[in-house]
């Protein structure tokens, strides 16, 4: 199983996502094996949790087509078109596990199963369908064409789960414990989905913490912000000062040097190696990481400053005065 969280934030205008990717392959597992996120193509993603994600990205490709053959924004009709992807693939199972060797499929068993089989037979056959499982939820996250953030849990048992008028939510073996966490903060820390983007991503990031008590949730931690500033990104430099400063100064309550760590960390876009990122981010890091991305900090500034000095000898450029050479 897994962890995956998701909120709206920053007055609506972004939704921030913090996911595990730890992977389990029977009697071993990787903490960094898997990413448990799929962009739609529409404004939303999906994240990813269960027993069963082997099938979830044949799923979602099926999903993709549909969303980009309907042309459709609204996430309603995107929770829609995946929950009947994920009951078309249950059906798959039910007809490969118990169907295929009576030459059926899942919608002629229905019409003609009764018919066709003694009671004992077509009840022992209902009995078999009824213990094939597809252990596998997704929660979905984006903006509709009006850019109002939505949140919905799809599962295979039961239509999809509106969790806008929350503003989170949280699947996978560890969302008790992040629900709890998430819910706590919203109680007594103010946390909601009008909360600024560094103070979401912190107690998203709690939550995942908190949740590393169940079974089956990696260390390794996933964040992304969408929404009108862009992909935001928390920079792998200050991943590990971040934990170990809720760990000392916060946990299991909110911690402002958390927060302030935070903010540095965050950065949009493709900007993780400009000047401005890499001086915010470089303290944190471990002697390894200092000293190599010290040395990519020093090249992009003698850059930087080698173009200051080239620019300033064309004709034209201002003098430190103001005039014009």
């Amino acid at each position: 199983m897994t962890v995956c969280i998701a909120a709206i934030a920053e007055n609506e205008a972004q939704i921030c996502v913090v996911t595990d990717s730890k992977a389990a392959f029977g009697d071993f597992s990787s903490d960094k094996g898997a990413i448990k996120h799929e962009h739609l193509g529409n404004g939303h993603l999906t994240l990813i949790a269960g027993n069963d994600v082997v099938y979830a990205l044949t799923l979602l490709a099926k999903a993709k087509k549909r969303i980009e053959k309907d042309q459709t924004r609204d996430s309603d009709a995107t929770a829609d078109i995946l929950y009947e992807e994920l009951c078309a693939t249950r059906n798959r199972l039910i007809e490969a596990k118990v169907l295929r060797r009576y030459g059926m499929t899942v919608q002629q068993f229905m019409d003609k199963g009764r018919k066709s089989f003694t009671d004992q037979v077509f009840y022992d056959i209902c009995s078999r369908i009824d213990r094939v499982e597809l252990s596998l939820t997704l929660l979905l996250a984006g903006f509709d064409a009006r850019k109002v953030p939505h949140l919905r849990v799809i599962t295979v048992d039961e239509p999809p789960q509106n969790f806008d008028s929350i503003a989170f939510a949280a699947i996978g073996s560890g969302a008790p414990a992040a629900l709890a966490s998430l819910s706590f903060a919203a109680d007594h820390h103010g946390f909601s989905r009008y909360s600024e983007i560094h103070d979401s991503t912190c107690h998203l990031l709690a939550a995942k913490y908190m949740a590393e008590s169940a079974t089956d949730v990696g260390h390794n931690t996933f964040f992304l912000s969408v929404g009108k500033q862009g992909a935001v990104m928390l920079h792998d430099l200050a991943t590990k000062a971040v934990r170990e400063s809720w760990l000392k100064h916060g946990a299991p309550k909110r911690s402002l040097l958390t927060v302030k760590i935070i903010k540095d960390a965050l950065y949009e876009g493709e900007r993780f190696l400009d000047i401005e990122v890499l001086e915010r981010c470089l303290k944190y890091g471990d002697r390894h990481e200092k000293k190599l991305y010290g040395l990519i900090l020093n090249a992009k500034r003698r850059k930087a400053l080698s173009d200051q000095q080239f620019i300033a000898k064309l004709p034209g450029s201002q003098t430190p005065e103001g005039e014009a050479k």
